[in-house]
């Protein structure tokens, strides 16, 4: 169920039958010379609709603008501030339990936005919601041992085999591999590892794409979609008979503020 496409009274119904909301996220930003800049966002909706034709939840419209300020240097970046999305995922979970939504499933696409969404997680602890919130920050974390198996030690991450394999699966028209030539070049800030500076993913992933996308098959990318739809099926089901949870919020509110959930 698409939320863009439902009426004002399916909308209605849908918070009423106790329905999971399901916020994706994902990114424009370069993704290698072969991929679309809205590869995260375009791959995470698309999962997150298959998902929701097994298991009964609301889906709505994905959010393209992320973070992603470490790609700026390369066309095709739209990069909110850390301050402006934290800002901006409040006020949609906000608006989406105001229309009578009490479970709230963020499913994320792009691996930039991780460290914010934990954050997100914690903050609204400072808020006393009357909704909870969960997320499935790691984009490819159900899948990990699929992918080591299918990269057999082979460098994988941004615009690899294994997320041209997603795209070619999912929107291979969108896919031009005729634009790589080679397997990507990486570098390194030579610092000790343990030290972190602002450019480590600029000096490391040199032309924004790892390993080698030429290794990429629409079978692989069906593989991997049809394990993560399988998960995220799965976890929807749970959250919507989750009671745990909403029970711990409450206490914590209780403990913390002296009231419950708003």
């Amino acid at each position: 169920m698409l939320y863009e496409y439902s009426t004002s009274l399916d909308v209605k119904e849908a918070s009423r039958k106790g329905l999971v909301a399901i916020l994706p996220i994902g990114s424009i930003e370069a993704h290698g010379p072969h991929m679309p800049v809205g590869t995260d966002s375009i791959a995470v909706y698309k999962i997150a609709k298959l998902a929701a034709e097994k298991e009964e939840s609301i889906v709505l419209p994905p959010l393209y603008y992320a973070y992603v300020p470490e790609n700026k240097h390369y066309p095709g970046a739209i990069s909110l501030t850390a301050k402006t999305l934290l800002s901006l995922l409040e006020e949609i979970c906000d608006e989406i339990a105001r229309n009578g939504f009490r479970k709230i499933l963020i499913v994320n696409g792009h691996g930039g936005n991780n460290q914010i969404l934990k954050v997100f997680l914690r903050e609204v602890l400072n808020k006393k919601k009357n909704y909870v919130l969960y997320a499935m920050i790691e984009p490819l974390f159900p899948v990990r041992d699929i992918i080591s198996k299918m990269s057999e030690g082979r460098r994988i991450g941004h615009a690899c085999e294994v997320e041209t394999s997603i795209g070619l699966y999912l929107f291979e028209d969108l896919i031009k591999m005729e634009n790589v030539k080679q397997e990507a070049h990486v570098g390194s800030t030579h610092l000790p590892k343990g030290i972190e500076t602002p450019v480590d993913w600029q000096a490391y992933a040199i032309q924004l794409y790892l390993g080698d996308p030429r290794k990429a098959t629409k079978e692989k990318g069906k593989i991997i979609v049809d394990r993560l739809v399988e998960f995220l099926a799965d976890a929807i089901r749970k959250i919507k008979q989750d009671a745990e949870v909403p029970r711990i919020l409450d206490d914590f509110y209780r403990r913390a503020y002296g009231q419950s959930q708003g």
